[in-house]
């Protein structure tokens, strides 16, 4: 006799067992969506064509001055480039004959350079301060470049370049063309409305000091030159001790530094050119030290 808890309610009757399901094929494909075409809005192309054409005519204003200065600029090259085929035929009907330079590196050339010599530029004017001037640096700070020292100067020594291509415009006295004659009323000290020009007596005016160059001296060939000392305004019966003299010994033109006043008497009188004795322009001393 069979138990019915054998039976389960899954299991049929007779011991036959349950039918399968059978699998269905499936559709992978993405799934297509139906959309509905909408007739374009004629208000919206309108409003599209008005922002082109907006951002056009803006766009050709702004580049308009652009366009003008590029075509200037092309325009030029490109009739350089045009004329290049006609400058081609003419350098190769006439060519040009370049020096044969060979070798260098172990033989002398005789070919002439590329290059031209350098120009001989003309030194700088040496110029003198007219006597009484503050101390360099100074004195450029304090002249106001008015020219009244010029126009009171009886020797017309002091000049002004206007040009500043010389003692940076302000007065100043070129030796070789007009020496300081140290006048007595020393005009220019007393006339000069800016301060630069401080007024000082004559035995200490500080304008240079006198430099001698025996090698050009007439006196080294044998020759009793002696203008330099005659024409010197600083003498034994102005000065305790003359500022050019004569050595006694060797005969030679010697200058005293802290008797000269640089008023370039003596270079303007020299009969040497280039002159045997000139004036060498005051500067402040330099520390060794600190330099």
């Amino acid at each position: 006799m069979t138990d019915p808890a054998d039976h389960s309610p899954d299991t049929p009757t007779g011991g036959a067992p349950p039918p399968q399901a059978v699998p269905q094929d499936i559709d992978h494909s993405p799934v297509q969506r139906v959309t509905h075409s909408r007739a374009p809005d004629p208000a919206k192309i309108e409003d599209a064509e008005l922002r082109r054409e907006f951002f056009s005519d803006a766009m050709r204003e702004v580049l308009a001055p652009l366009a003008g200065i590029l075509e200037r600029r092309i325009n030029p090259l490109l009739a350089a480039l045009e004329a290049l085929p006609d400058d081609v035929e003419r350098f190769t009907q006439n060519p040009i004959s370049l020096p044969v330079i060979g070798n260098v590196l172990d033989q002398p050339s005789e070919a002439q350079s590329y290059l031209p010599p350098p120009a001989e530029t003309a030194p700088p004017v040496r110029f003198l301060r007219p006597p009484g001037a503050a101390a360099p640096g100074e004195f450029e700070t304090l002249c106001s470049r008015c020219g009244k020292c010029a126009e009171v100067c009886p020797a017309s020594a002091i000049r002004l370049d206007s040009y500043a291509f010389m003692a940076d415009g302000a007065p100043a006295i070129v030796p070789t063309t007009q020496p300081c004659v140290v006048c007595d009323s020393l005009a220019c000290m007393h006339n000069c409305p800016s301060g630069a020009l401080k007024v000082v007596e004559k035995l200490k005016i500080n304008m240079g000091t006198a430099k001698v160059n025996l090698d050009l001296c007439p006196r080294e060939d044998g020759e009793d030159c002696r203008l330099c000392v005659e024409a010197c305004p600083i003498t034994d019966e102005v000065a305790p001790q003359a500022a050019i003299f004569i050595h006694a010994e060797t005969g030679r033109i010697r200058v005293r530094k802290n008797a000269c006043i640089g008023c370039g008497l003596c270079e303007a009188r020299c009969p040497t050119n280039p002159p045997a004795i000139v004036v060498e322009p005051y500067r402040l001393p330099v520390d060794p030290i600190i330099a």
